[in-house]
């Protein structure tokens, strides 16, 4: 087989990286002293490490963060409420593994959406599915999907992904209706996948936002159970990120 024939098998295959390990090989005498065996297992490693990033980049354009946040830059100036070994252990994920829940509060600018994007982030680098979405825009979502009858479609692409990130929570009032989506949503996803919601109020004023007794306990419920709990302070990191 030809040497062009050979990269036209390979693109055939969809074996990009193998494909560019080979041209690699053929640009480098560091290769020609290797055996058969060991330049095979270059160009193995090579494939396997290209659809790791190709996994990995996809989970991230899915997630459809609103901030292009990354670990390393978290800012634990004194004063804002963030404790690094908390952050290091929610940076391991196993939290999500578990299926726990996030509360992440605080006041306007403290960059509750920054952390909550740069923990989801963590979570995508790793092949976590991951899904940030603003509340009131998911609730729309559901509402409108309940009149087309694509209500169970879109109520599963919210339940079955590792971590679903609710940003804005609370920030305009909500209806019977969307409560109850809610609360379906929330009891989907009870050992399925983590939760977290990120909004200005504290925890303990979800109960009279919700201003419903029965649904708020069931939403509080299951929001509030297995829970690691963030209350931001501080002044505004807008223009620090």
């Amino acid at each position: 087989m030809k040497r062009d024939e050979i990269y036209d098998f390979m693109r055939a295959l969809k074996l990009d990286g193998m494909s560019k390990a080979l041209k690699q090989q053929e640009l480098s005498t560091a290769f020609s002293e290797m055996s058969f065996a060991e330049r095979l297992s270059h160009l193995l490693h090579s494939e396997q490490e290209h659809r790791t990033d190709k996994r990995r980049d996809g989970l991230i354009r899915r997630a459809k963060f609103k901030c292009s946040a990354h670990p390393r830059d978290i800012r634990y100036e004194e004063g804002r409420n963030l404790d690094r070994r908390k952050i290091a252990e929610l940076l391991t994920c196993e939290w999500i593994t578990r299926a726990d829940n996030l509360l992440l509060s605080g006041s306007t600018g403290t960059g509750k959406t920054w952390i909550g994007c740069a923990l989801g982030y963590a979570a995508a680098n790793i092949g976590m599915s991951v899904r940030y979405v603003r509340t009131n825009v998911m609730l729309e979502e559901m509402r409108v999907a309940h009149l087309d009858a694509s209500i169970g479609r879109i109520r599963k692409s919210f339940v079955t992904c590792n971590l679903l990130i609710l940003d804005d929570f609370g920030i305009a009032p909500i209806s019977e209706a969307a409560k109850e989506d809610l609360l379906e949503l929330l009891e989907g996803r009870i050992d399925q996948g983590a939760t977290m919601v990120i909004g200005q109020m504290d925890p303990t004023e979800w109960h009279s936002y919700l201003d419903s007794p029965h649904l708020a306990d069931a939403i509080m419920d299951r929001l509030v159970q297995r829970a690691h709990k963030i209350a931001l302070k501080g002044g505004s990191q807008r223009e620090r990120y």
